[in-house]
């Protein structure tokens, strides 16, 4: 069987050459967004978008206040990521032991858990705290726009 040359200024092998670079550049993208995806850990939510999200439907008097009292928080908000992110690390080291601990494994998960939750009391912390310095109107049309989504 002979094989059959492409003469490397004809069209078909500009088009090739072109293929090549795209599928390099789609296969990039696409093991950047899956390592990106698999380093981040697992259940962790951004809770710096929740509070965006809260504050972009307020006015913008009452979503500077709800701003600040988070910025108040955000420290608080990184500790317990960073104890739940530990947790979990000391879970999944347990998971990829040869020999598993079966209940050592299931008290690693449940701190896990307990610090994933506390995650979510500064979130609601910092709503608690925040909404009583709203705006009545603040408060109407945070309420509103909550209820029609």
């Amino acid at each position: 069987m002979k094989r059959k040359w492409i003469p490397l200024g004809s069209p078909q092998a500009v088009l090739l050459l072109v293929s090549l670079c795209l599928n390099v550049l789609m296969g990039s993208y696409i093991a950047k967004q899956w390592f990106e995806n698999w380093s981040r850990p697992v259940g962790l939510a951004n809770e710096p978008r929740l509070i965006q999200f809260i504050a972009d439907r307020l006015p913008s008097a009452d979503a500077e206040t709800f701003r600040r009292v988070y910025l108040g928080k955000e420290q608080g908000l990184r500790d317990a990521r960073a104890d739940y992110e530990q947790a979990l690390r000391g879970a999944v080291r347990l998971l990829a032991q040869p020999d598993l601990d079966g209940p050592a494994l299931r008290r690693a998960v449940l701190e896990a858990r307990d610090k994933r939750i506390k995650i979510g009391d500064v979130v609601i912390e910092t709503f608690l705290d925040a909404v009583p310095q709203l705006s009545p109107q603040g408060r109407q049309d945070l309420a509103g726009r909550l209820r029609n989504r």
